[in-house]
């Protein structure tokens, strides 16, 4: 369901996205990032990599936080002191998050499953996450994700099969077992009804917060990386009428 962007998208000021740079594939989000600026023709597109508190500052419109393991991450940025500053950045107007697989539970208000003595969290999305949902990281898989809402994408886009539907990679991969807000929009879904479940819902957004359990950077599909670009483009727009 793809939705054309507006006429003037070429037509934007710098851009500059962050991708968090601690565990995860974020060379492959940089590399996704790429192709999706092309695929928009945005002239110009900074990308930084995050690693340190002072990397996190208003220069940055976006920011990624890769899968990796969230316990791992959520640990370095406390011991870091990157939490705090990170829910500033994230709460600040005109700013967007997306986080995929550990980044979704990172951004988590409630969290299932967790570790023994629970784990530290960013707990800026109005969800309950299940941590390793679909089992270990033998269980992991790939399956059809289908979109339940409009992504923003060229209108002459020709990276897929079908509108609706996308080529999801589950790795150790959390879901949303409770959207807890109106504010939550549920995204995409994964049908599981051939194990007993009922479809399970894989990717939400919150106002300028995008999460997905799956891994769109290890596919050629940059539907979601040109989502999270309009998106950033459109709430940078936003924050300066």
């Amino acid at each position: 369901m793809p939705s054309a962007l507006p006429e003037d998208s070429s037509k934007r000021d710098k851009l500059a996205i962050g991708i968090l740079e601690i565990q995860g594939a974020f060379n492959e989000h940089h590399v996704a990032l790429r192709k999706a600026q092309k695929c928009l023709n945005i002239p110009d597109l900074e990308i930084i990599g995050v690693r340190h508190p002072d990397h996190i500052s208003d220069n940055m419109d976006g920011l990624i936080i890769p899968g990796g393991e969230s316990t791992t991450i959520s640990l370095f940025l406390k011991r870091n002191k990157m939490d705090e500053p990170l829910r500033k950045w994230i709460n600040s107007k005109g700013h967007v998050t997306w986080g995929t697989c550990a980044g979704m539970i990172l951004l988590s208000k409630q969290t299932e499953n967790q570790k023994i003595g629970g784990q530290p969290s960013l707990a800026e999305m109005d969800i309950d996450v299940s941590r390793n949902f679909f089992g270990r990281q033998i269980n992991s898989f790939e399956a059809p994700v289908k979109l339940k809402q409009t992504l923003f994408v060229p209108a002459d886009f020709k990276n897929c099969d079908t509108d609706d539907i996308y080529h999801g990679v589950f790795i150790r991969a959390p879901a949303v077992v409770e959207i807890c807000s109106p504010e939550v929009t549920a995204l995409a879904t994964l049908d599981r009804s051939g194990s007993g479940q009922t479809e399970v819902i894989v990717a939400v957004q919150q106002g300028n917060m995008l999460a997905t359990a799956f891994h769109p950077e290890l596919t050629d599909d940059v539907r979601w990386h040109t989502h999270f670009i309009e998106m950033t483009c459109m709430a940078k727009r936003n924050s300066n009428v």
